[in-house]
């Protein structure tokens, strides 16, 4: 049974501390009031936590989580902002699901407000749903005291990230229905059709075309490895997923995504929307310009400009401006700082920040309808050559085949 240590008001107003045992935290808290004592903080000592370990890296990603998430901040933004309390809005929402996993998650969020802690501190109790850059902007809305707001905003930020992702899938998902099938024709044409055309290929002899003996060499290949190089693919699929979770391997191509132009400077310009972005609503909501770029650059997904960001951080607490900082990272696009400089200099620095969140934000989405626009053509053309290739020496090699037998 998990132990609770916990600090309690006693009748005389002496603050107690103790230990108690409890199998969840609500029958902890029971148990404290049982004793006459009025718990102010209550802390779960066991090492079976609900959470996990900060840093804890599984195998494979959490799916489904990102919906989840999304539907948990609208739903709690709107009952926040029609005046309900946190743990009221929460009540509200365990009604309002028919999910046993968000039912769960729900009942986890009320057993830490009722055990004495704030949200940002029960989030750890949901795994990765509320990772920690999410729970550093809620520890920011409950310190200013506009918790409805940064709720508000938090939701908005994650359908805008959503409807980008979603479209990103979306332009993917015939450019690889095309290639799955042109994989497993290839793997057709290599076992079973040029195996049954060999025979007639074997009359050419010495004669044989260079492109149609280099068909022959990847069928007898694939026909004595075939097996052996399903396992390594599938090795290597795992072993990559595995290392994508790693935080070297994440930060290493973090660092080159920023500064590809392969990519069009798409992660840069998004990641910087989130920065201006997370940066406004801080701001706005009281929150002085150190403290609100600390909780904003914890929030950025990107380990590369995270870490140059903090600089920045350090940059403007000895003093220097905003965008003095900003431009000395050499981090993000030129729109970002000169936004900065306008809006220190007018004292309107959040509106500014704002604004210039959404320009990054249309270009990120203008770049995004282009790559997909041309992914597609890019595969066929790809695929056609392929295709043509591949015809070329099995052609070659019956006309070859034809030629010695007149």
């Amino acid at each position: 049974m998990p132990n609770f240590a916990y600090e309690a008001a006693g009748p005389d107003g002496g603050i107690a501390r103790g230990v108690v045992d409890a199998p969840n935290r609500s029958a902890a808290v029971e148990r404290i009031l049982a004793l006459g004592r009025t718990p102010v903080r209550v802390v779960e000592q066991s090492g079976a936590a609900l959470s996990a370990a900060p840093g804890s890296v599984g195998f494979f990603p959490h799916w489904g989580q990102t919906q989840e998430r999304l539907t948990l901040l609208q739903e709690f933004s709107i009952l926040l902002r029609a005046g309900l309390s946190v743990e009221r809005s929460l009540v509200a929402m365990q009604g309002l699901t028919n999910k046993p996993r968000t039912k769960a998650t729900i009942q986890n969020l009320l057993e830490g407000l009722r055990g004495g802690e704030p949200l940002s501190t029960a989030m750890r109790r949901t795994d990765a749903l509320f990772p920690e850059s999410l729970r550093k902007l809620v520890v920011a809305g409950e310190a200013s005291g506009r918790l409805p707001e940064v709720m508000a905003r938090l939701s908005t930020a994650h359908a805008r990230n959503k409807e980008l992702s979603d479209r990103a899938v979306s332009a993917l998902i015939y450019p690889a229905l095309l290639v799955v099938v042109m994989f497993a024709v290839l793997v057709m044409i290599f076992t079973v059709v040029l195996p049954g055309l060999e025979p007639l290929f074997a009359q050419s002899g010495a004669a044989l075309p260079w492109p149609a003996a280099l068909l022959l060499g990847i069928s007898h290949f694939l026909s004595a490895f075939g097996y052996w190089l399903a396992f390594a693919l599938v090795g290597a699929l795992a072993a990559g997923l595995y290392a994508l979770r790693q935080p070297g391997v994440q930060f290493a191509i973090d660092r080159w995504a920023t500064g590809s132009r392969l990519l069009l400077n798409l992660p840069r310009h998004y990641q910087a929307a989130q920065f201006c972005r997370n940066l406004a609503m801080l701001l706005d909501g009281g929150l002085p310009l150190n403290r609100a770029l600390d909780a904003a650059q914890a929030a950025i997904t990107n380990g590369y400009i995270r870490q140059r960001l903090s600089k920045v951080v350090e940059t403007v607490k000895h003093g220097r401006t905003l965008k003095a900082a900003l431009e000395a990272s050499d981090v993000f696009p030129r729109v970002t700082v000169e936004f900065a400089a306008v809006g220190e200099e007018t004292g309107r620095l959040g509106p500014m920040l704002g604004e210039a969140a959404d320009i990054l934000d249309r270009d990120v989405q203008t770049k995004l309808d282009r790559m997909s626009a041309l992914l597609l053509p890019a595969v066929t053309i790809f695929l056609g050559i392929v295709v043509a290739i591949i015809m070329s020496g099995v052609v070659s090699g019956i006309l070859a085949a034809n030629d010695m037998a007149l």
